[in-house]
């Protein structure tokens, strides 16, 4: 029987190991280390840059901790329960941590999703059918005057199935092998895109399936380029997906963009459990 202790404890599991992920990792942002990115473990093209390093190994359950199957009876059915469920879990400035404020737009239009279109530029599109729910909520960390800021983005989307949230992380490998470059908004892209499938039981136990990804985020205005380090990563549990996108600053008072994505994943996948794990 799970009890509310039981269920506290393992909240508790997720958000420790997020805590000493983070204390173990390197201050640079993204390095990279070569080897393969591709879907499945497929090497990348010859015109791919080489791999970002692969987060740690795990970021959440502890090693013969049971894995976490939702209650049939609380997975959400209707767009108004996904949608409640959605906002509870999605990070709002104050979860990432002190001096993170809402950006303008906070959040995104529930009635839509991102959608990478065949000219690989990111566009908001209404929500498909196998889709109850997609909530993205927008936060940064300011660093002073003339320093910039560290943006970020958390995203929950509520599927009709399992069998849809999977196919969505399917997708999000085959889009980086598409589109390595990737615009975001007339001004601002993408480069240099990698990515790395992590299926549960190979190289974590806290989600059903993970993709990490890794690049250069390339801001153009004013005749000036600048370029920052960039992360993404969404993880699946059930029919639910949660993501954190990083745009980090190359700051010396910043901190890395896997450190604040660790926070956001765990933190999130934590709420999951929280709300969809059975009570008996």
């Amino acid at each position: 029987m799970t009890t509310g202790r039981t269920r506290a404890v393992r909240r508790a599991a997720y958000l420790l190991a997020a805590g000493a992920l983070a204390a173990g990792c390197s201050a640079d942002p993204i390095r990279n280390t070569g080897g393969d990115a591709g879907a499945g473990g497929s090497p990348p093209s010859a015109s791919a840059t080489p791999s970002p390093a692969s987060p740690p190994p795990s970021a959440g359950a502890s090693p013969g901790q049971p894995s976490f199957t939702p209650d049939p009876d609380r997975i959400p059915r209707t767009r108004a329960d996904a949608l409640r469920l959605a906002r509870a879990v999605a990070f709002l400035p104050r979860d990432w941590g002190d001096g993170f404020v809402a950006q303008d737009p906070a959040e995104s239009d529930p009635d839509t999703w991102a959608v990478l279109d065949e000219t690989c530029r990111w566009t908001r599109e209404p929500l498909p059918g196998d889709v109850l729910a997609a909530v993205s909520r927008y936060s940064e960390l300011p660093l002073g005057e003339g320093r910039g800021a560290v943006r970020v983005t958390a995203v929950v989307t509520v599927h009709t199935t399992v069998a849809s949230a999977d196919d969505r992380l399917s997708t999000t490998l085959e889009e980086v092998m598409r589109c390595p470059e990737q615009e975001i908004r007339p001004g601002e892209r993408i480069t240099d895109l990698n990515s790395l499938g992590r299926p549960a039981g190979t190289s974590q136990d806290y989600a059903d399936d993970s993709v990490f990804e890794a690049g250069t985020y390339v801001l153009q205005s004013g005749g000036t380029t600048l370029t920052h380090p960039y992360q993404w990563t969404v993880d699946r549990l059930g029919p639910v997906t949660i993501a954190v996108s990083v745009r980090g600053a190359d700051d010396e008072g910043a901190p890395a963009p896997l450190t604040v994505a660790t926070r956001g994943t765990a933190g999130m996948r934590a709420r999951v459990v929280d709300l969809l794990e059975s009570e008996n």
